[in-house]
C-alpha cells in the first residue's frame, strides 16, 4: 500500500548555482568520503518534514523547497562532469540537499539522468556514479521500475524502525512501502543500498535490521541521531535532551551526539544481524566508534562511497585486527 504524500509549496524556477560541486567532509573529526553534490533541488516535498531533518536548519532556509527547471543546463553540466578524469571522487549524490525522488511529479528529470549515466558512464566504462538517496515508496520509484538497471546508478533507501517511522517520519512513504520498492528494484537488477539512519534512542532496531537483511542489499550504512548547531535548537526537546553538544573544532562545526556507549550499543544490535549479509559502514561517525565495532575506518565502506559492496560480511572493507 502506497502512502499518499502531500506536496507543500515548492518554487519551480531556474537555478544559477553550479549543479555539481565537491562536498568535503564536515565536521573534521568524522569518517566520511568526499562526494560531489548534485544540486538539482533543495528541500523536500514530503510533508511534514521528518522531525529530525537537517533541512530545518536556517542554513537550508528552514526546509523551504525549490527545484531547478533549467534541466537542460543541469544535464549538460552532469555530462561534462562524467567526461572529467582524475577526480578525487566519482560519486554525484543527488540526495544531499533534497530527497532524490520526491520532486519527480513536480519537475521530472530522473529518466533523462538515468539515460545520461547509461550512455556516457556505463557504456563507456567510466566510474562516475549517480547516488540516489530517498525515503520514497513504489509510486515515486516508478521511473526506476520502468527503466532498465544501470550499474552506474545506486539507489539508497533510508529506513527506520516502524515505530520511529510512525513518530518521526510521517510525511515519507511507510516503511513497508520503502522496503517493497527496495526489494523490487534489487530483484530487477538495480544496485540497492540501505541506510538505517538516524537510529533513535528508545526504539528497537532488531526487527528492521532483519527485514533489511532479507533484501540482501550491496551495502548497509548505520547512523545515529545527530544535529549540527543550526538544527540542534530546532529539535523537539525529547529528541534533543539525550544529545551531548560538542564544541567547534578547527573552525568547523561539531555535531551534537549521543554518548559513545549509547551509539555503540545502537549500532551493535543491527550490525550483529547484518554482518553475515553485506558490507557495512557508519555515517558521519568518529574513528573510535568504527574501531569499537570492528570496522576499519581507514577503508570506508559507507553509503556515499562508490565501489560495490563485498559479500558475505565485511571482508575486505571492514575487518580490523587488533
Amino acid at each position: 500500500m502506497t502512502t499518499e504524500l502531500k506536496e507543500p509549496e515548492c518554487r519551480l524556477e531556474p537555478s544559477d548555482r553550479p549543479f555539481v560541486e565537491i562536498l568535503r567532509t564536515t565536521p573534521v573529526e568524522t569518517i566520511c568520503p568526499n562526494f560531489f553534490a548534485l544540486d538539482h533541488a533543495r528541500g523536500c516535498s514530503f510533508s511534514p518534514l521528518c522531525s529530525y531533518c537537517y533541512l530545518k536548519d536556517p542554513y537550508y532556509d528552514h526546509g523551504k523547497s525549490s527545484a531547478a527547471t533549467n534541466t537542460g543546463d543541469l544535464l549538460d553540466e552532469v555530462g561534462s562532469w562524467i567526461a572529467r578524469d582524475d577526480l578525487e571522487t566519482y560519486v554525484a549524490n543527488a540526495g544531499n540537499l533534497s530527497d532524490s525522488l520526491s520532486f519527480e511529479s513536480l519537475r521530472p528529470v530522473m529518466r533523462r539522468l538515468i539515460e545520461l549515466f547509461r550512455t556516457e558512464a556505463e557504456a563507456k566504462g567510466r566510474p562516475h556514479t549517480l547516488l540516489l538517496v530517498t525515503k520514497a515508496g513504489l509510486a515515486d520509484c516508478a521511473v526506476l521500475l520502468e527503466s532498465e538497471p544501470c550499474r552506474n546508478i545506486i539507489v539508497s533507501f533510508s529506513v527506520n524502525s516502524p515505530e520511529a517511522t510512525r513518530d518521526h517520519e510521517r510525511g515519507a512513504a511507510g516503511i513497508g512501502d520503502r522496503l517493497a520498492a527496495a526489494g523490487r528494484l534489487g530483484r530487477a537488477g538495480w544496485r540497492v543500498r540501505i541506510r538505517i539512519d538516524p537510529m533513535i534512542l528508545g526504539y528497537d532496531y532488531a526487527g528492521i535490521a532483519g527485514e533489511v537483511a532479507e533484501l540482501r542489499p550491496e551495502r548497509v550504512t548505520l547512523g545515529a541521531l545527530r544535529a549540527d548547531p543550526g538544527l540542534y535548537p530546532c529539535l523537539d526537546e525529547k529528541l534533543r535532551a539525550p544529545l551531548v553538544p560538542a564544541p567547534a573544532l578547527k573552525g568547523k562545526y561539531a555535531l551534537a551526539r549521543y554518548p559513545f556507549d549509547v551509539r555503540v550499543a545502537l549500532y551493535r544490535q543491527a550490525a550483529d544481524i547484518l554482518r553475515p549479509v553485506c558490507s557495512l559502514g557508519l555515517c558521519e561517525e568518529t574513528p573510535d566508534v568504527w574501531k569499537a565495532l570492528g570496522f576499519d575506518w581507514r577503508h570506508t565502506s559507507c553509503n556515499c562511497e562508490g565501489h560495490p559492496g563485498h559479500h558475505p560480511g565485511f571482508t575486505p572493507q571492514a575487518a580490523v585486527s587488533g
